[in-house]
């Protein structure tokens, strides 16, 4: 692991120091990372002083799962009109996580935006395809020998966009409440150095959805892991934290 992949991975043991979270407290780390046209710039066009605008957000999720995946991978998914699970990466991928990202993510790039279908492409991967699969078992498994439970987990989902949703606002509400029921704490984050963006969807999100909340990031081309720290990390989700089951939560 580089040098500053661990100083990154400290600034997060910090920040959840500073939160009273429990250093053995693990979550399962997921980001959905915009691809629609209007972000093509951040992601293509090196900066002034070198690298770009979308590095901090990579470099900052990466270092989140480094320190509190139980595998240290994170799970990534790219979207714009359309969405694709590009899968996990670990992090031997810090140094070239952009360019490993947007090559996976060739199918789906440069589209418009929609919220709703980012969610659902998550809800249909294969792991929390499993977990609503044996949720609707207990439901609706009368007269059947009851299998071993599945071990409970909790998510950490890392939405970043540029842009308005154009998608259904309805569908996106209702896959943010499924994603809550499972366990999973949502940090919405509108990323657009242009005030006259708002973000309206996301904040009505955040406050509709227990266990959601929605930062919004200005200038971001001097932006910062650790302002992504901070916000990721907020009173929000150490309310949130508490509130956990024992099974969730050491």
């Amino acid at each position: 692991m580089s040098l500053p992949m661990v100083k990154e991975r400290e600034k997060v043991r910090l920040v959840l120091q500073k939160q009273d979270i429990a250093p053995t407290f693990k979550i399962n780390v997921k980001l959905f990372a915009d691809v629609s046209g209007s972000f093509r710039d951040e992601f293509t066009q090196p900066l002034p002083q070198g690298g770009y605008v979308v590095d901090p957000f990579f470099t900052a999720a990466l270092a989140i799962a480094g320190e509190i995946d139980p595998d240290r991978n994170i799970q990534i998914i790219g979207f714009s009109d359309r969405a694709l699970d590009t899968g996990d990466y670990s992090l031997d991928h810090a140094d070239n996580l952009r360019a490993e990202f947007l090559n996976r993510a060739r199918p789906i790039l440069w589209g418009s935006t929609d919220y709703g279908r980012a969610l659902q492409a998550l809800l249909q991967s294969e792991g929390m395809a499993g977990m609503l699969g044996n949720a609707l078992k207990s439901l609706f498994g009368f007269g059947k020998k009851a299998e071993p439970a599945a071990k409970k987990e909790a998510y950490l989902v890392l939405f970043i966009s540029d842009g308005e949703d154009l998608g259904s606002h309805e569908h996106f509400i209702s896959q943010l409440k499924q994603l809550a029921e499972m366990g999973t704490f949502t940090v919405l984050i509108g990323a657009n150095s242009d005030h006259g963006v708002k973000f309206e969807r996301m904040r009505q999100a955040a406050e509709q959805v227990e266990g959601c909340t929605f930062h919004r990031l200005t200038d971001l081309a001097k932006l910062g892991t650790s302002q992504l720290y901070e916000r990721v990390f907020d009173t929000e989700f150490k309310r949130w934290y508490q509130q956990l089951p024992a099974e969730l939560r050491p």
